[in-house]
């Protein structure tokens, strides 16, 4: 399903980590994770140990690397940050493509394996510390700040244009528009009122905090003494604390994986706080939005992305509309915002 980029062959790789990181790489394994179609992640093994890679086409994520980084080194060490290359940057340029090199953590996610109460008691504390980190400037200046405008509005918008126009012979996107069709005018409400929800927010926002932005339990490793560690900061943000915390209150983005006591485990973890339940509603709504359009562009192309994949967006797209899902819960936050 997840295919090497053409254009970075294992040995071009092999040479950049030697080059920039002085690593001597004896294998690269790639691994089939991750949402982010500009990337690709791999297992590094080396005599001495093994590594994680993340390759990114086109330019670095900069917050991404230098938030995890600040957090690891002001101890945090849940956080799994970039390591640094032999000049002390967090990522290395290498045919066209960002690279940036991790730990590589032996375990399983929260959500495969599955989180006992104590561990969601460490999730919500480690939440309630990434959230009190203080944010200095220099960190502050490549953070963007939420608008409140849902970025997957306008994606969504234009895929349903898409699916009134002209479809091609593509027998994936064939397979796609009648099921988007049929599921419109939910989509085109969850766009409202996502739009309406950010507006009012913004009015008052709530206080900004750090945030991960996606913190959901597949971005929570579990090592081998079962212990958490954080990855996948590509998100990250300076944001409500409700951005975070959607991922938990209100069963998270699954009700059969986050129920009332995981959700009050965490929420012990946290330590007392108000919740801003407009907030939640935008953030829920929001979320929705963005996967329903990332998975529809997923699976109306490009072909280069390979046939396996786009069928199994269409899969993921019809997974959200599941009992105790992501829109469910949208919908239901919809209803209950004020």
């Amino acid at each position: 399903m997840y295919e090497p980029p053409a254009d970075l062959p294992e040995a071009a790789l092999a040479a950049g980590l030697r080059a920039h990181y002085g690593l001597a790489v004896e294998a690269t394994t790639l691994l089939p994770l991750g949402q982010d179609t500009a990337a690709r992640v791999y297992r590094v093994r080396t005599s001495a140990a093994a590594y994680f890679l993340k390759a990114r086409r086109g330019t670095a994520d900069v917050a991404g690397l230098a938030v995890p980084r600040y957090l690891h080194d002001h101890g945090i060490a849940e956080v799994v940050a970039p390591l640094p290359t032999a000049r002390g940057a967090l990522w290395a340029d290498v045919a066209g493509h960002a690279l940036a090199l991790y730990p590589f953590v032996a375990g399983s996610t929260g959500m495969a394996h599955g989180m006992a109460p104590a561990q969601w008691r460490a999730y919500g504390a480690l939440l309630r510390r990434v959230h009190a980190a203080p944010v200095a400037p220099a960190l502050a200046a490549v953070l963007r700040r939420d608008a409140f405008v849902p970025a997957g509005a306008a994606l969504v918008r234009e895929l349903d244009a898409r699916i009134d126009g002209r479809i091609s012979t593509d027998p994936v996107a064939r397979e796609l528009a009648p099921l988007w069709r049929g599921r419109r005018d939910t989509i085109r409400r969850l766009a409202d009122r996502a739009e309406a929800l950010g507006r009012r927010v913004a009015e008052r926002p709530p206080g900004n905090v750090l945030c991960h932005g996606d913190i959901h339990t597949n971005n929570v490793l579990l090592d081998a003494d079962g212990a958490l560690r954080v990855v996948d900061w590509d998100d990250t943000l300076l944001a409500p604390k409700e951005r975070d915390l959607l991922f938990v209150v209100g069963g998270g983005l699954n009700r059969a994986l986050v129920g009332p006591r995981e959700e009050a485990a965490a929420l012990r973890g946290y330590g007392p706080t108000a919740l801003d339940q407009g907030a939640l509603a935008y953030y829920r709504c929001a979320r929705a939005l963005s996967d329903l359009g990332e998975y529809g562009a997923q699976a109306l192309g490009p072909s280069d992305l390979g046939e396996p994949r786009r069928r199994a967006a269409i899969d993921r797209f019809l997974t959200l509309f599941q009992p105790g899902r992501l829109v469910e819960s949208a919908l239901a936050s919809d209803d209950a915002a004020p």
